[in-house]
């Protein structure tokens, strides 16, 4: 009997092994591949156009796409110089941005500029190399309880998973 035995559990470790090494190799072997994809748009797309002339830069800015945003800007120049800003529709924000006062939508632009008027300006500059660098930004239309826009500059974009 110690020959039956020893035959039997030779075989019982055999079907063991068998069934608990299939899904093993076929986890090491099985290989999937995929093509295609979508194009998911999650944001409006917006343009800057700025204009220089007498020392002046005048910026419009456009939602050349997508759903309706409000805008600001601002601009940044050397410590010696001075930026005075104007511009209907354009009220300065206690951050230092200008802030238009509508909501821009599909294809609509600033129907003023943001005027900047560069001063103190170096006798010895050159338009040519002189840079004044202009920054602006959109955030989506927000709505409260009873309908009224808001602007939430605040709001982050949610890309889902990333850096967790």
């Amino acid at each position: 009997m110690g020959k039956e035995v020893k035959i039997l559990c030779f075989i019982a470790l055999a079907l063991v092994l068998m069934v608990g090494i299939t899904p093993a190799l076929a986890y090491f072997t099985t290989r999937v591949s995929a093509n295609g994809g979508y194009t998911i748009d999650l944001t409006s797309t917006t343009s800057i156009d700025e204009e220089f002339s007498d020392w002046e830069k005048r910026i419009t800015v456009t939602n050349t796409k997508g759903e309706p945003v409000f805008v600001r800007a601002r601009a940044y120049a050397g410590s010696a110089i001075t930026l005075v800003y104007s511009g209907e529709g354009w009220k300065a924000g206690e951050d230092g941005w200008y802030y238009y006062d509508s909501a821009l939508s599909e294809g609509q632009s600033t129907e003023t500029p943001l005027c900047v008027q560069i001063q103190n300006v170096p006798e010895a500059a050159d338009k040519a190399s002189f840079n004044v660098a202009v920054v602006y930004e959109s955030t989506p239309v927000q709505y409260k309880a009873d309908g009224t826009a808001y602007a939430d500059w605040t709001m982050t974009l949610d890309i889902g998973g990333k850096g967790e």
